[in-house]
């Protein structure tokens, strides 16, 4: 019996640590949508669970992925971070144009939870 609880947690350690959420070079998943952050001007400032130190893309003050005011969507993709900040519930993707300044949002995932 403890033989196979051991192998099993082996088997399953490395996705564990992607299922409480992270980021890696283009995108943060299985995150939680800890701060949203919007200025007057309509830019949005996001904070995750996840570390955006780890983004290709220079985040801002080393925390935040950005929507940047005037971006086609970007009442769409709000309404998707505050619906999961909201309910509590991960944001399957966050996904970032890594070659940017500032981890510009291309685009969110949100599943049933």
């Amino acid at each position: 019996y403890l033989i196979n609880k051991a192998l099993s947690l082996a088997l399953l350690s490395p996705f564990a640590s992607y299922a409480v959420g992270k980021c890696i070079p283009d995108h943060c998943g299985s995150v939680y949508i800890e701060r949203l952050y919007v200025e007057a001007s309509g830019t949005i400032y996001i904070g995750t669970s996840g570390d955006e130190k780890v983004l290709n893309c220079q985040a801002v003050a080393g925390v935040y992925a950005t929507i940047p005011a005037g971006t086609p969507g970007a009442d769409l993709l709000y309404s998707t971070l505050l619906a999961a900040q909201m309910s509590n519930k991960v944001i399957t993707t966050l996904q970032v144009d890594d070659n940017k300044p500032g981890c510009v949002v291309q685009y969110v995932t949100l599943d049933k939870q």
